[in-house]
């Protein structure tokens, strides 16, 4: 199994589903902010190990591709939280096509690095559904149609695995020992 592949799509993201693979959201302590070529970063954490980030600070305001590099070159796993629903945020508007485009980029490079994702979001994240309904709304030919950053999302992230309740998680009193 590839590093990409590794990742994980976590929902609702409850303190049990994230510890039961070794993630734990970071302390108010832990944020910093990263220096990148075009703009400063807020961060949750970053570890040598892994960086943790919000989705509205990665996605959400304009990061250049130079930036993008930068981060996958240092830190070799990622998490991503505050992810929103793609369902949700494209009926409401509130997660820009051009912030569902960034997530594409960042997300193109980091299985391209190989490089492990978790993400973790309220729910439902179900880009496929959300990309045929918005694909609808306007013309094929539409180079702002939402639907297709969704579509390629949906296709990049169905090699990771989901994790959607805790019920999914073995019972700690019978995966002992």
């Amino acid at each position: 199994m590839s590093g990409f592949s590794r990742g994980l799509i976590v929902t609702p993201g409850t303190e049990r589903q994230l510890g039961a693979y070794g993630l734990f959201r970071p302390a108010p302590s832990q944020h910093q902010v990263l220096a990148l070529p075009s703009r400063v970063l807020p961060v949750k954490s970053a570890d040598p190990d892994i960086l943790w980030v919000s989705f509205a600070e990665l996605c959400g305001s304009p990061l250049e591709l130079a930036d993008y590099r930068q981060l996958a070159g240092r830190f070799p796993a990622w998490v991503i939280d505050g992810v929103p629903s793609p369902a949700l945020e494209s009926a409401s508007g509130s997660a820009s096509a051009d912030a569902w485009h960034r997530f594409l980029d960042m997300l193109d490079l980091l299985h391209d690095r190989d490089i492990p994702l978790f993400l973790i979001g309220r729910g439902p994240l179900d880009w496929e559904s959300a990309g045929r309904e918005s694909a609808g709304s306007r013309p094929a030919d539409s180079p702002s149609r939402p639907g297709a950053p969704l579509a390629r999302i949906a296709k990049r992230l169905a090699m990771l695995r989901r994790i959607e309740s805790d019920e999914q998680l073995e019972d700690e009193q019978t995966a002992g020992c």
